[in-house]
């Protein structure tokens, strides 16, 4: 990152939490801040303490230097579905999480099959 660059750190909160598909009074509570707070943030009327970033960012299963880098912008937007699918089970037990895992090693295996009796595309010369 340029450091002459002024680095928007609520707009880097809001871009990250909505690619995970998190609402502000979701991430505002695992992060054990209140919504009010999250939303000062987002807005820029308020500057977090490295520890609030650090709680924003093991939320949404990023690292502090991640948070900073512009390039893992580009990769969370592209990431944004897997992104989603962890906001999802992050609540969720032990077992639930090792349930969810099966459905979604079972449904792969299915996509898997059916991409095997796909008709293969021919080369047109």
């Amino acid at each position: 990152m340029d450091m002459k660059t002024n680095f928007n750190i609520g707009k880097r909160i809001h871009e990250l939490r909505i690619n995970s598909g998190l609402s502000q009074e979701k991430l505002a509570l695992r992060a054990n801040i209140t919504t009010t707070y999250l939303g000062l943030l987002e807005r820029n009327l308020k500057n977090p303490t490295v520890k609030v970033i650090e709680q924003i960012c093991n939320q949404l299963n990023i690292s502090l230097s991640e948070f900073f880098s512009d390039s893992v912008s580009s990769v969370q937007e592209e990431d944004s579905l897997s992104l989603q699918i962890v906001a999802q089970i992050n609540d969720r037990t032990r077992e639930e999480k090792q349930i969810i895992l099966q459905v979604i090693k079972d449904v792969m295996k299915l996509c898997d099959v059916s991409k095997k009796h796909e008709p293969e595309k021919t080369k047109e010369i």
